[in-house]
């Protein structure tokens, strides 16, 4: 979970740049501040399964959100919109990994022993003959 809270588009893929090559709309390639968990893909595929935008991420690579636009003067406005449910989903991501971590202790307190515990129950058992 270390650094989700700081992912954020970086700019643009250097080796995919915008083009108007094709006339009706242009590919616009982002590229994230670091490699992101498949988990964290899905949530945001999901996001923009349910929005009017059209942006995705591979989860082969997990780096890069893919887009388009018709129009150049809607690249400012819909980088904007991916910037916001960038932060979203961040949020969401860090509060469901913290109830997974305070499920998991509340498991282990509930079971009475800590991981020091069980580990030195296990060092008590070892054979050295």
């Amino acid at each position: 979970m270390s650094g989700i809270e700081n992912i954020k588009i970086k700019g643009l893929d250097a080796n995919r740049r915008p083009s108007l090559k094709n006339k009706k709309y242009i590919d616009i390639i982002y590229e994230l501040s670091q490699k992101v968990p498949r988990d964290w893909c899905a949530d945001f595929n999901l996001a923009f399964s349910k929005h009017a935008l059209n942006a995705k991420i591979s989860p082969e690579d997990c780096l890069y959100i893919e887009t388009w636009v018709r129009d150049i003067t809607h690249i400012q406005n819909e980088l904007d919109q991916i910037k916001e449910i960038i932060k979203a989903i961040n949020k969401k991501y860090i509060e469901q990994k913290l109830k997974e971590a305070a499920a998991l202790q509340q498991k282990a307190d509930a079971m009475g022993e800590t991981g020091d515990d069980v580990l030195n129950e296990v060092l008590d058992l070892l054979n050295f003959d």
